[in-house]
C-alpha cells in the first residue's frame, strides 16, 4: 500500500522539484530486511515498472537478484550487513540508467536505509 502511495507521489510531483523513487525504497527495504518477502515484493515492482517506466522488468529483473544473491552470499560468507549494502547501492546504481538524476537515486538511497533499519529491528523483534 505504501509503495503505491510513493507512485502516487513520484508522478504527481516528477516535474516540481527532485524527489526519491519512494516505491523502490520502500520495496529494496522491505527485500533487504528479509528475503521471504519476495512474494510480494516483485508483484509489486512489476506494478512499480509498468507504471513509471511503461515496461516490465525494468527494476523488477534488479529486485528479482537481489535474493537469489543474498542466499548465495548468506551460504557462502555467512549473513552479513556488508553483502546486504552492497546489493542495496548496486539497486540504486540502476537509477540512474533509467534517467533518474543523482540527487534523486542519493535521496531514494536515504530513504531505504532507515525504513530497512526499522524492518530489520522489527522482524528481529518477531524472531526473539
Amino acid at each position: 500500500m505504501l509503495a503505491l502511495i510513493g507512485i502516487s507521489f513520484n508522478l504527481a510531483f516528477s516535474t516540481t522539484m527532485s524527489q526519491p523513487d519512494w516505491a523502490l525504497a520502500l520495496l529494496l527495504a522491505s527485500l533487504l530486511a528479509h528475503r521471504n518477502n519476495w512474494l510480494w515484493v516483485l508483484p509489486c515492482a512489476l506494478i512499480h515498472d509498468l507504471i513509471l517506466y511503461w515496461s516490465f522488468g525494468t527494476m523488477a529483473l534488479v529486485l528479482a537478484i537481489i535474493p537469489l544473491a543474498m542466499i548465495y552470499l548468506d551460504h557462502h560468507l555467512g549473513a552479513g550487513l556488508p553483502q546486504r549494502i552492497v546489493l542495496m547501492l548496486a539497486a540504486i546504481a540502476v537509477l540512474p540508467a533509467l534517467g533518474w538524476d543523482i540527487q534523486a537515486s542519493l535521496l531514494t538511497l536515504c530513504l531505504c536505509v532507515p525504513v530497512w533499519h526499522l524492518l530489520t529491528r522489527q522482524y528481529a523483534q518477531q524472531a526473539a
